[in-house]
């Protein structure tokens, strides 16, 4: 069965990208692309922004505690402050403490306090029991039930002022958002988001709205990269359609706004109408690598000028995807953390009716479908005719790295997860 898929999918295979290769560039490895890319890459600069913009942001400044949490001895449930020598007697209820209304006085012998959950434990009680625990008879109570824990959450037993409660360098989801919250820390000092803009080239291209007559054909990559920018942190200061055309695919690029990495799709193979490395070239760009030893996703361009970087993707979608797992995710991360990705490779299986292709004479990387199942995670190939077929892609949230021998049914592997 396995190798008839591969049969099969061998003509398809062929048809990812076009053999031709330029003599003066060499085919590279994965590894050695984006350690090009990262190498020419510079952490960008720190802004305040306020709480609510900071979600999916980099702490670029440690923020430390500006007061006791809890900030006094607090009640953990609701029920009575007393003096727990007084838990044998009858005990009169003298006031009440409710959270931000506190009993203003030293509690005396024999008398108690009705308490509510983070309300101030009164001076002069050193426990709190429970409601259940008691009977209150008018303004009296008694306990009917003791145990061993006073309910009461000490003053700094969470943080202590001046202790750091998100470090520097931490990617900020909701939870560091809330901690940020507590210690009153409203402007955060973050990571500007990369500025990206997107050229997307070819003559055959409408927009998703517009139904295709002749030749033409919608274009994809546009929502996938705004979609995949969107995800990753990265802001999309601007967007072009250039036809396949230099002059104004260069014109299409100066217009654009300022940013920090330019994004082209299609053009970066070396056909008639392949004009990718022709307009970085004209811009001032220069170029590091044009082919990477990868499948999908060969004929990849990079080059930088001064601090901006350009990369050109194979028009494919497919190719797409995978190349922006494979080489933007880090990037992304790296103008914002400073640290290269620390994405780890994860142990699965290959689901028992899997088939996948052979990696052939370049290294494939395979969108896959990742999922849990009876605690591992099982990977189902994702059945793409070509690299054009972007609706093979849905579902995909893994890229599984195809080793040179044969992959089998249910065998153990490493992958790459792409939430």
């Amino acid at each position: 069965m396995l190798s008839r898929f591969i049969a099969q999918a061998a003509p398809a295979a062929m048809r990812f990208e076009k053999q031709t290769q330029p003599q003066d560039h060499p085919m590279i490895s994965v590894s050695d692309a984006l350690q090009a890319i990262l190498g020419r890459a510079s952490p960008l600069e720190a802004i305040t922004v306020p709480l609510t913009a900071a979600l999916g942001r980099v702490l670029r400044a440690e923020a430390r505690a500006d007061a006791d949490s809890p900030p006094f001895d607090a009640s953990a449930m609701d029920g009575f402050a007393l003096r727990r020598a007084d838990l044998d007697g009858i005990l009169r209820v003298v006031g009440t403490s409710a959270a931000g209304a506190g009993f203003d006085r030293v509690l005396g012998p024999g008398e108690c306090v009705r308490i509510f959950t983070g309300a101030p434990v009164p001076a002069g009680a050193d426990g709190v029991v429970k409601q259940e625990d008691a009977l209150r008879e008018g303004d009296t109570v008694r306990v009917v039930h003791r145990d061993r824990t006073d309910h009461i959450r000490r003053r700094g037993e969470n943080r202590r002022a001046g202790e750091v409660i998100v470090p520097a360098g931490t990617w900020l989801g909701p939870p560091e958002l809330a901690a940020l919250a507590s210690a009153g820390v409203h402007q955060p000092r973050v990571s500007r988001r990369p500025r990206c803009v997107h050229l997307v080239t070819g003559n055959e291209l409408v927009g998703p709205d517009q139904t295709p007559v002749g030749a033409q054909i919608r274009d994809s990559n546009s929502t996938l990269v705004s979609a995949l920018l969107a995800q990753h942190g990265a802001e999309q200061a601007g967007h072009a359609h250039a036809r396949d055309d230099l002059a104004g695919a260069r014109t299409a690029v100066e217009a654009l706004p300022a940013h920090d990495v330019l994004l082209i799709s299609g053009g970066a193979s070396v056909g008639d109408h392949d004009f990718a490395r022709p307009v970085l070239d004209a811009l001032g760009y220069e170029l590091h690598f044009q082919q990477v030893n990868l499948r999908p996703g060969k004929p990849l361009v990079f080059a930088s000028r001064g601090a901006q970087l350009a990369v050109a993707l194979p028009g494919n979608p497919v190719s797409h995807w995978v190349v922006f797992q494979l080489f933007l995710v880090p990037l992304l991360e790296f103008l914002q953390s400073g640290r290269a990705s620390n994405r780890q490779r994860l142990t699965g299986r290959l689901a028992a009716d899997s088939r996948w292709p052979a990696s052939g004479h370049r290294h494939t990387y395979w969108p896959c479908r990742a999922a849990v199942v009876n605690g591992v995670h099982e990977l189902t190939p994702l059945r793409l005719a070509s690299s054009g077929d972007s609706s093979g892609l849905v579902g995909a949230n893994a890229i599984l790295p195809i080793p040179l021998n044969l992959l089998h049914p249910a065998q153990t592997v490493e992958f790459i997860p792409c939430p």
